[in-house]
């Protein structure tokens, strides 16, 4: 007798040949699935399950808590009295998105990724403030998806952004994770000035002691050096257009410039994608290629229309927005360096496509923090420029939900509906398969809790009126003290395309004989600062989100002694010679009006040179001299007005001061205007 099987939906049934004697008994209907009074069942629904292709009609899922415990055609399911019911029918049901490249500072962005889907981050960028965001939201007493993050950034010396930890000796590495991984960090996110030492020492320690890495390609290193030491995944398609250039072909050195960018793309030679794919499959390593940072960058060349097609670009503070163009828009840029974006722009998303349709993994991300890449939104936008690129949208799609839990080594947990997952859950009116997915969803459920679209447009309208009205950052605080006699205080507004971006209140008084000038000033939506200057002392303290400096300075024999710790918490120790003559400046307006002090006496068309020592802060911490060149131009208004050249290292800003009543009434720097506000008296 012959048999044989037949496999139909993962059931196996046998047959055989010839006679079979009396007929089996037919298999018994699959018993129903009982839900618990106090569940929630999303009913008559068509599940986009993301554990394999297709679509599941007229499918019930059921929450309990935080968990899906079914997923079963309707008729299978029975419902008790006292089920929450969502009704479900001739809409679709998927698992929520997961933006895995996100820099998160406010808590309305966590409002906002929820808003628009997002259930899942990967923060690239992480301090205390993001560990206790994590562990809100996940015992349920903050709104929001779930948090995976890095710690501070690890870079060389000097470092990209202020903040870092900065690893220079390879034997320094292993501190370095040991401290990230007792802080509770997720992963280790290198940057761009590491060495080659520094960077294999550091991918060795973080493989001891089970911490990835994730993030850039360091200069010094190169694409090939991050695979060889296995780097979890890759960001921006770092390096990628520099590992298409020939062994041997002449460029400018690596430094991340236009003139470098322009040289690679006239060298490329795109038959060296396939091998330099297969090598990365090989490695292990998924690529998160942010598509959209870069395409935002790009948009720059008409920076009108870019903020007028960028949703919800009205919910980010307008100080903000003020700040993303004026820091964007770099003086200088030609027809030409935006010829040069929009080229990167497109081999990029050529490379996303072929890694997509070689089957390498690929993250979906967006570099969310950057200049009008706005949270939430941007995941939407990104999604649509994989597509665009010619990856399938249910690729795509995959990539932003199972992919991202799969690439986090829990692919059970969430980005999909099966039962025991996390009850992350999106629920939208048109087949996600094969439409855009709507920018805010009928529904979101995040760790088990239902937001109704209603629900979402009223959080998100709350977010938008916030971000129109003016921030006072010392509305009820005491007015800022002065040290011993007062002789004057003023408030200051800076701002850009007329949207305050910064505030500045200072008091000059006289203590012991000598002259002492204090300040506050808030760059809304950047750091906030306090200083205290006298002729030959200073204290100065800075908070960075949530990251804080404090430094003090003492001049004697000649010499100026800065100490104190960095944004890091790293100890900080300079000197420097005091320049013959020189006077110590304080920051921003303080050193303006420290200036205007010493401009008595100058007429229309006189010039005067002076020399300031001068400490900065941030983004980096030193010491500078500043040589300024002053010329009295005709008043303005009847008020005396002065242009100011102010050269250090190398580099010359020109600015211009109105005088009146002896104290400054207004300082303009390029795009930036800082006005005195009449009467204040904070």
């Amino acid at each position: 007798m012959k048999s044989c099987a037949v496999w139909a939906l993962g059931v196996a049934s046998s047959c055989a040949a010839g006679p079979s004697g009396p007929a089996a008994p037919a298999a018994p209907a699959p018993s129903p699935i009982a839900a618990r009074p106090g569940d929630t069942a999303i009913t008559d629904v068509t599940v986009v399950p993301m554990t394999g292709d297709g679509a599941l009609a007229h499918h019930t899922v059921v929450i309990r808590g935080d968990r899906i415990v079914a997923v079963a055609p309707d008729a299978r399911i029975a419902l008790p009295a006292g089920t929450t019911m969502i009704a479900g029918a001739g809409r679709w049901l998927m698992p929520g998105l997961a933006d895995m490249h996100v820099h998160t500072w406010r808590d309305d962005d966590l409002t906002m990724f929820v808003a628009a889907g997002v259930t899942t981050i990967r923060n690239m960028w992480g301090i205390e403030q993001h560990l206790a965001w994590r562990s809100q939201i996940a015992r349920g007493e903050r709104l929001g998806p779930t948090i995976v993050t890095a710690g501070p950034l690890i870079d060389g010396d000097p470092p990209d952004w202020p903040g870092s930890v900065v690893l220079q000796r390879a034997e320094d590495a292993d501190a370095i994770v040991a401290a990230q991984q007792a802080a509770g960090y997720d992963f280790l996110k290198p940057v761009n000035q590491l060495s080659r030492e520094a960077y294999e020492a550091l991918a060795a320690a973080g493989e001891r002691r089970g911490m990835v890495l994730a993030g850039h390609v360091p200069y010094a290193v190169g694409l090939d050096g991050v695979l060889a030491a296995h780097q979890r995944s890759i960001e921006h398609l770092d390096h990628w257009l520099a590992a298409l250039v020939p062994p041997g072909a002449s460029l400018p050195p690596d430094d991340g410039s236009l003139a470098h960018d322009r040289a690679v793309l006239a060298a490329l030679d795109p038959s060296r994608l396939p091998g330099l794919i297969a090598r990365t499959i090989a490695a292990g390593s998924w690529n998160c290629p942010t598509l959209i940072a870069l395409d935002r960058v790009a948009g720059l060349d008409d920076a009108g229309a870019l903020r007028r097609r960028v949703p919800w670009v009205d919910l980010v503070p307008a100080a903000v927005r003020a700040r993303w163009t004026a820091e964007l828009q770099v003086p200088g840029l030609t027809a030409e360096d935006f010829a040069t974006f929009h080229a990167i722009n497109a081999h990029n998303a050529r490379i996303a496509a072929a890694l997509a349709a070689a089957g390498a993994p690929l993250l979906v991300g967006t570099d969310t923090g950057v200049a009008f890449v706005v949270p939430g939104e941007a995941l939407h936008d990104e999604i649509e420029l994989f597509v665009a690129a010619g990856v399938p949208r249910p690729q795509v799609l995959r990539a932003a939900t199972a992919d991202a839990w799969r690439y986090l080594g829990q692919p059970h947990e969430a980005g999909v509906i099966e039962a025991g997952a996390r009850a992350d859950l999106l629920l939208v009116a048109s087949d996600p398969l094969r439409a855009p997915l709507p920018l805010v969803p009928d529904g979101v459920m995040v760790r088990g809790r239902w937001l109704p679209r209603a629900d979402l447009e009223a959080r998100l309208a709350e977010i938008a009126r916030r971000a129109a009205q003016p921030i006072d950052p010392w509305n009820g605080a005491p007015p800022l003290a002065a040290d011993g006699r007062e002789l004057s205080r003023a408030r200051y507004h800076k701002a850009i395309a007329d949207a305050v971006v910064g505030q500045e209140r200072v008091v000059v008084s006289i203590a012991g004989g000598k002259r002492i000038i204090a300040g506050q000033l808030a760059e809304l939506g950047e750091y906030e600062a306090s200083y205290r200057f006298g002729p030959d002392a200073a204290e100065l303290s800075s908070t960075h989100h949530t990251m804080r400096l404090a430094l003090a300075g003492k001049i004697a024999a000649g010499q100026l002694t800065v100490t104190g710790t960095d944004l890091s918490g790293k100890p900080v120790s300079l000197n420097a010679p005091v320049p013959a003559g020189a006077f110590l400046s304080a920051p921003s307006m303080g050193g303006a009006i420290q200036l205007a002090e010493r401009l008595a006496g100058m007429r229309p068309g006189n010039r005067r040179e002076l020399t300031a020592l001068a400490i900065d802060y941030f983004p980096a911490i030193g010491i500078a001299p500043v040589h300024y060149q002053i010329e009295r131009q005709p008043d303005r208004d009847g008020r005396p007005r002065f242009t100011v050249a102010a050269v250090r290292s190398g580099s010359r800003v020109t600015s211009e001061l109105v005088i009146d009543g002896g104290s400054v009434a207004q300082s303009t720097t390029g795009a930036e205007v800082t006005t005195r506000v009449p009467g204040a008296r904070q």
